[in-house]
């Protein structure tokens, strides 16, 4: 089942704050959405709560609204119906470190409820999706959900690709509350793959 029109606004929780995550909580945010921005340092919630962030005066616009709380309480995520995850992915001797990834799953699976929708938004592999972070949920939660996968793409269409057709729809409904053009991609491990090529092609 798809999430509800966007005139009704949904409750939101963004895992992570780093510069993505924010970006990500202030479309959610411009969109009408009321967001819990999570994160696990405390520290970078002191310095949200005092309005010093990556994003500059953007921050200080999206407090004013009401619509939007960091903190590091998970408690906050109680009554979410989407979950967008951008969790950092580090390298660690080359190789991607889904720790936080997995921990953020672990996070939301606590708090998941059927039909909610959750988005994972990190830089992954293809895969990972359908692979160790749905299992890291599952681990957890036994709650009938919707899962997909959506990078964060500035200036460009969104990508959408679920884990089945129910979830690939819930997504895109959603993510069409924020963006203009959504693509719908045939599966999640496609959306992945289309992220990684994007990527290279911007470093080489």
């Amino acid at each position: 089942m798809s999430p509800e029109p966007a005139t009704h606004g949904h409750r939101v929780a963004v895992i992570g704050q780093d510069r993505a995550g924010l970006a990500l909580a202030r479309t959610a945010v411009t969109a009408g959405h009321t967001v819990a921005g999570f994160d696990t340092d405390p520290e970078v919630i002191v310095k949200l709560r005092a309005g010093r962030s990556p994003i500059g005066t953007d921050l200080e616009a999206m407090h004013e609204t009401g619509r939007y709380h960091a903190t590091d309480d998970p408690g906050w995520l109680a009554g979410c119906v989407v979950y967008l995850v951008a969790a950092p992915v580090p390298l660690r001797r080359g190789r991607p470190d889904l720790s936080l990834v997995l921990a953020a799953a672990d996070t939301v699976a606590g708090h998941l409820r059927d039909r909610d929708l959750v988005v994972l938004e990190s830089w992954v592999a293809p895969g990972t999706t359908r692979g160790v972070f749905q299992d890291a949920l599952a681990a957890r939660s036994s709650a009938r959900y919707h899962l997909a996968f959506a990078p964060e793409r500035q200036g460009r269409a969104k990508l959408v690709g679920g884990v089945d057709r129910r979830s690939a729809l819930a997504a895109a409904a959603f993510f069409r509350t924020m963006h203009d053009v959504v693509v719908a991609c045939a599966n999640a491990e496609e959306a992945e793959a289309a992220n990684l090529v994007a990527a290279e092609r911007r470093s080489a």
